[in-house]
């Protein structure tokens, strides 16, 4: 059924909203049907530019702008359910979470309320991390970006309109446009080459969509007659829009994004917006057009619903039962917020400095209370055992490896050498985060001359990148092998996270012609396998010792929360967790492992013994009253320090 078409009221945008944030929804509740669902955050970026551009330029054509006006709008249609949803987190999670959740949850409120969440989160983990269960304001980043742009973004057109006046007073809307346009081409040239942190949350990085909107509206109102083909370009944007949220997923595209394949929304986007079609019934109808309407408020409400329903395990044991569930109550939370909430007229009621004081008394309250949650270690005088949860929290935030030594990026020449130049045999380390996290027992413990080379997220295997990000592990493995294989090195020692490159794995990818593909993909799967296998008999065959830890099991979610969630909730210590997935996925190279121990110079480590018992394994030790893990996969330097025994052999200096 389609809507009414409403003077003064654009439809199609609505419907583009509604349609937007269906797919950011479905994406973050994990259909994986719409697993390229997030570029729903695209889209809107893109509308929003159209919008913030026809207020700044037509107001500044008509010289009735108002910056102060501007802002204050923005404000009170941004600020009010923002601020109601942090409310209600801070109040429910000061008698729900423990602290560690707490304290995270507290910080991330204090850098929603500065509207600083983009820069903050990209010094986390990264928006497509897995495991990343204490996220509940994630989704602000992009609040944030459009908060930043909307306060650049009027000073920078009217310094660019009143360059064109004077170049071209005739033609001064022009000139603007070009002017914008080398703005969004030097924005999207900074995103494509940016590092994947930067690209996916730098204001300046995504500039270029909201830019893009911009420029569309420019060209609509030159325009001076409705398009001819407009249905025909308005659905043709729609199938754009649909085709990337399947092409993004079987492609693996999200490890590079946004990059240049965020054109493909942005296009998609930018030709809805310039047909300026209102009978497209894809976007208007009834539902597309409720969904529009309350958009806003069902994005704020729709990740602490996820986070909840993922914290409580009820996504994991519950399935498509739970996932169904907190969609409608997604759905439910936004239209009463949009319903009693959002609505303008309350703050039409105010003059301006009241208005900004409501606002400014209500950021500095939920500020306040953030900060004290920071402050106070997540409300930590709550619990009864606070040495525990301390424990707890230096596991999570003790870094695993020496930042400095780390090849991040495109680097692949930075080393961690302890005993440098010590008489005696010498061992290298080599690996990705999972040789990292040996860091703290060899640096205690080692009584030779060892060199750590570590990439976190690169396989030490031959030939194989990962997945969307130019961060050279080709270049860096090629570089292992070299350093192993030059006779400088007694000893090589191998540690990966192995199940993350098994055959039915997504995340790494090689080289056929013009593009890498994931190993699910190729047509031997295996191949990874032999790769590696090959590199490992030539190193044997040159009559290096080859030490090699196997796969170091991991969990669902982070280890150090689970242990606080169960405490905190239930009073226990669960005795193990289990980790049949990891398992399976390790056991071809446990296989490979096996069969090279046939090898005289090989040696096959395993920390398993300590860790599991059958497919159970261990998160928190008693003994010494430590969680074993950091996050969910990398262990806890604490505890590592006193459990590396397997390694003595090696680095023990010779009597």
């Amino acid at each position: 059924m389609q809507a009414p078409i409403k003077p003064g009221f654009q439809n199609d945008i609505n419907g583009m909203r509604g349609l937007s944030v269906l797919l950011v929804v479905l994406y973050h509740f994990n259909l994986r049907i719409l697993g390229g669902g997030f570029v729903g955050v695209d889209i809107f970026f893109v509308i929003s530019g159209f919008l913030m551009t026809k207020i700044i330029v037509s107001g500044m054509v008509q010289g009735r702008f108002s910056y102060i006006d501007f802002v204050l709008r923005r404000a009170t249609r941004i600020f009010p359910a923002l601020f109601v949803v942090m409310v209600a987190l801070l109040a429910l999670g000061y008698f729900l979470l423990p602290p560690s959740d707490m304290y995270n949850l507290a910080e991330q409120a204090l850098q929603a309320v500065i509207f600083n969440s983009n820069n903050y989160f990209a010094a986390k983990q990264g928006y497509f991390s897995g495991g990343a269960d204490d996220n509940w304001l994630l989704h602000t980043w992009s609040l944030a970006v459009e908060w930043q742009f909307y306060l650049l973004y009027p000073p920078l057109v009217w310094a660019m309109y009143a360059v064109a006046r004077r170049v071209r007073p005739q033609r001064a809307t022009l000139v603007l446009g070009l002017l914008l346009g080398a703005t969004a081409a030097a924005s999207l040239a900074y995103c494509i080459v940016a590092e994947p942190q930067a690209a996916f949350f730098s204001v300046l990085a995504r500039s270029w969509q909201m830019l893009a909107g911009g420029l569309v509206y420019m060209a609509v109102t030159a325009r001076r007659a409705p398009l001819r083909l407009a249905p025909l370009l308005s659905y043709a944007g729609c199938a754009v829009l649909l085709v990337t949220v399947f092409v993004v997923k079987r492609y693996s595209m999200e490890e590079a994004w946004p990059g240049y394949y965020a054109l493909l929304p942005v296009v998609g986007a930018c030709m809805i917006l310039l047909a300026a079609y209102e009978g497209n019934w894809l976007l208007n109808n009834v539902v597309a057009q409720k969904l529009g309407t309350w958009s806003y408020s069902i994005y704020l409400w729709h990740m602490p619903v996820v986070i909840a329903l993922t914290v409580t395990s009820m996504l994991a044991e519950r399935g498509r039962v739970a996932q169904v569930g907190g969609i409608v109550l997604s759905f439910v939370l936004g239209y009463l917020s949009y319903r009693y909430v959002e609505p303008a007229r309350y703050w039409k009621q105010l003059s301006v400095r009241r208005s900004y004081g409501s606002l400014a008394g209500a950021a500095a309250a939920i500020a306040a209370v953030a900060a004290f949650g920071v402050y106070s270690n997540g409300f930590m005088f709550r619990v009864d055992d606070p040495v525990f949860y301390e424990n707890l929290k230096s596991a999570q935030t003790n870094s695993t490896y020496d930042p400095r030594c780390e090849n991040s990026g495109r680097a692949h020449d930075r080393f961690c050498r302890l005993n440098q130049d010590r008489p005696g045999r010498k061992v290298l380390v080599l690996g990705d985060s999972h040789a990292g996290h040996l860091y703290a027992w060899f640096k205690d413990h080692s009584q030779v001359d060892t060199t750590f080379f570590v990439k976190s997220g690169c396989p030490v295997i031959e030939g194989y990148e990962r997945v969307g990000s130019s961060i050279d592990c080709r270049g860096f493995a090629a570089r292992a092998y070299q350093l192993a294989a030059s006779g400088a090195y007694d000893t090589v020692i191998i540690s990966q996270h192995w199940s993350y490159f098994a055959p039915n794995a997504s995340g790494i990818c090689a080289w056929e012609g013009a593009r890498c593909v994931p190993v699910a993909q190729m047509a031997d799967p295996t191949a990874v396998q032999h790769s590696l296998r090959r590199s490992l008999q030539q190193l044997l065959d040159r009559k290096v010792q080859v030490a090699v830890l196997d796969g170091t099991p991991y969990f669902p979610t982070s280890a150090p929360r689970k242990l606080a969630r169960d405490f905190f909730w239930h009073g226990r210590l669960d005795a193990g967790v289990d980790v049949n997935q990891f398992f399976d996925e390790s056991r071809p190279y446990d296989l490979m492992f096996h069969e090279l121990q046939a090898n005289a110079g090989f040696r096959l480590l395993s920390l398993r013994p300590l860790l599991c018992t059958g497919q159970t394994c261990r998160i928190y030790d008693p003994a010494s009253k430590l969680p074993i893990y950091r996050d969910r996969d990398h262990l806890n330097p604490a505890w590592m320090r006193a459990n590396g025994a397997i390694f003595n052999e090696l680095v023990t200096a010779a009597p």
